[in-house]
C-alpha cells in the first residue's frame, strides 16, 4: 500500500493519527478470492478499494476504480442514500435480499445488469460497505 494511499485512509477511518499505515484490511479482500467483483466503499460512497474480478468486470485496471464514486458504476444508487445514520440504509439491505438488480456502467460504458449485495462492515470503529456485483446475463438462469 502506499503511503498516500495509506494516509487517506487512516484519515477516512478516524482514529488513525495522519501517516499512520492502516494494516487491517476487509477479510474479503485480504483473502485474494476474486470469484466475486468486491468493491469496499466509505460511507460517503466513495469507492477505497476493489478487487481484481471487479476490474475485470467493469473493464478496467482495479486501480482506477479508487477513488471513483459508486454512483458512477451503480448509477441508480443516486436516487437513495447509502447510509441512515451510521448503519447501512435498511432498504439497500432488504433489495440485496430480494435479489434486486441494478443498472451497471462499467468504465468504458458498456451497461449491463448485476445483482448487488450490500454489506456493513465495521472497522475501526468507522462503518463501511462492502458491494459485491454478480452480473445477471440474458442467458443466465437465476438460482
Amino acid at each position: 500500500m502506499k503511503v498516500a494511499n495509506a494516509e487517506y485512509i487512516a484519515s477516512i477511518v478516524g482514529g488513525a493519527k495522519a501517516g499512520a499505515v492502516v494494516k487491517s484490511r476487509p477479510e474479503s479482500l485480504q483473502s485474494g478470492d476474486d470469484t466475486y467483483a468486491v468493491l469496499m466503499i466509505c460511507d460517503n460512497g466513495i469507492i477505497f478499494e476493489c478487487n481484481n474480478a471487479a476490474g475485470d468486470l467493469l473493464d478496467c485496471k482495479p486501480s482506477k476504480l479508487t477513488w471513483q464514486h459508486i454512483y458512477s458504476i451503480l448509477p441508480q444508487l443516486a436516487e437513495m442514500s447509502l447510509m441512515r445514520g451510521d448503519h447501512l440504509n435498511p432498504h439497500l439491505r432488504f433489495l440485496s435480499r430480494l435479489g434486486y438488480t441494478f443498472e451497471t456502467v462499467g468504465m468504458t460504458g458498456a451497461h449491463f445488469v448485476s445483482t448487488v449485495f450490500f454489506n456493513e462492515i465495521e472497522t475501526l470503529g468507522r462503518h463501511f460497505l462492502r458491494i459485491i456485483l454478480r452480473p445477471v446475463f440474458p442467458n443466465q438462469a437465476l438460482a
